[in-house]
């Protein structure tokens, strides 16, 4: 009798863990590089260098060194789910973006603030900013026939389509939808591409697929005051894929380098993103293709933005900048072409090529700009975990906005070595 207690204590036990599963997973990236005009390598950066932006002519060289994720961001993570019945389940991730060259968690903000007064180091807005899992935190319920809702800090929208639709499957240093929050997600304000205090809903239909995304401002007198919400829509039948989606945001947070040592300093913007891309699978190949427009305005509550102390735990100067109606409808268009093709089922080359188009504005004085980037990359698998690579990207600056005190052009090249697990 006791042995057969303990025989079926056993195997209840073994079914329990049958019924949930946890998985620690990650990718570590590390790329030697070059990039034609540059001030010094940030170890903190999340990207290291910034090969896309353009760069004044006072920068007087370029920079060699080790930067991290050329094809793809270094990370950990925790994922997990546990089956509650009935197609049901409990959901969550956990995930925290470093930087491989030097061990640290990757913070944008730190670099903008090291950056004030006088730059010495890349430094850019990002949404990853030195926050323990500053990738994703959400935790939800997932149903095989209604679909799944998240709580937490979760991907943006236009994210998702950016990473289905970009030719160089959204590679951090060789393509600009990869290297940059503010067209590859943030629809607009790079801090947006990861939302925090956010639910997210996400199903599938036959061919169809849906979602939407609501952010809580969390703000005290207002429920709108620093909120947002997102729609998304795709449609795939045999070869051809087409996603779209549409976000909006009041009084999203943008970070800069300032006048004030060891602070940041903020533009504070409405936001509204439309993103549509398409995808057409060869057998061997892929080609595709993808618009974005977006639009900053002034912030829905001025006061709101000029009260705001604290960006992701570094100080703010005294008062926020960028908060007249002179703001109003800075418009960018961002379109891009290409694809990828298996040469071997282990030897792939992708190409991309990507116009993002600043608009004029009488409204704020916005000048006229264009950067072209062509890129190209080739990935080579030893396994389905490990593969090296060699990418480039080329960028030229074009418009009144680029007319004066930048370099024309930029490039960068490199080479390196992605093992996921």
């Amino acid at each position: 009798m006791k042995k057969s207690l303990v025989a079926l204590a056993a195997l209840a036990a073994v079914a329990a863990h049958a019924q949930s599963s946890v998985q620690f997973y990650g990718v570590v990236d590390a790329t030697v590089g070059t990039v034609q005009h540059s001030l010094s390598v940030d170890p903190q950066f999340p990207g290291s260098v910034n090969p896309f932006s353009s760069v004044k002519t006072s920068v007087p060289s370029s920079v060699t060194g080790m930067f991290n994720g050329g094809e793809s961001p270094s990370r950990w993570g925790i994922r997990g789910s546990e089956d509650l019945g009935s197609g049901m389940k409990a959901v969550f991730n956990l995930e925290s973006g470093f930087n491989l060259p030097t061990g640290q968690i990757s913070n944008a903000g730190a670099a903008l603030a090291s950056n004030a007064p006088t730059a010495t180091t890349v430094a850019a807005n990002s949404s990853i900013d030195g926050q323990l899992f500053n990738r994703q935190a959400w935790v939800g319920l997932s149903d095989s026939k209604l679909g799944q809702i998240a709580f937490g800090r979760n991907y943006a929208p236009i994210f998702d389509v950016t990473v289905a639709n970009d030719p160089l499957n959204g590679s951090q240093l060789f393509s600009p939808l990869g290297f940059s929050g503010t067209i590859g997600g943030g629809g607009g304000v790079s801090e947006d591409t990861r939302v925090d205090n956010s639910i997210k809903y996400t199903n599938k239909t036959g061919d169809f697929n849906y979602g939407g995304m609501y952010k809580l401002g969390g703000v005290a007198g207002s429920g709108s005051i620093a909120s947002g919400s997102a729609v998304n829509a795709g449609y795939t039948y045999g070869p051809v894929s087409v996603q779209a989606a549409y976000q909006e945001f009041r009084d999203a947070v943008k970070g800069g380098s300032g006048s004030v040592a060891n602070q940041v300093k903020l533009s504070v913007y409405n936001t509204k993103a439309t993103m549509v891309g398409a995808t057409y699978a060869l057998e061997q190949a892929k080609i595709k293709v993808g618009y974005e427009e977006y639009t900053l305005s002034t912030p829905s509550d001025l006061a709101y933005a000029a009260s705001i102390t604290n960006y992701y735990g570094i100080s703010v100067q005294s008062s926020a900048a960028g908060l007249s109606a002179t703001q109003a409808k800075r418009t960018t268009d961002v379109l891009w072409i290409g694809g990828d093709y298996n040469v071997t089922p282990m030897f792939n080359v992708a190409a991309g090529y990507y116009d993002q188009k600043q608009k004029a504005s009488s409204d704020n004085g916005q000048l006229a700009g264009d950067i072209y980037t062509a890129s190209l990359l080739a990935s080579y698998k030893f396994s389905k975990m490990t593969d090296v690579y060699v990418g480039y990207a080329y960028s030229q600056y074009k418009g009144a906005a680029y007319a004066t005190g930048v370099y024309t052009s930029n490039n960068i090249v490199g080479t390196g070595l992605r093992v996921r697990f």
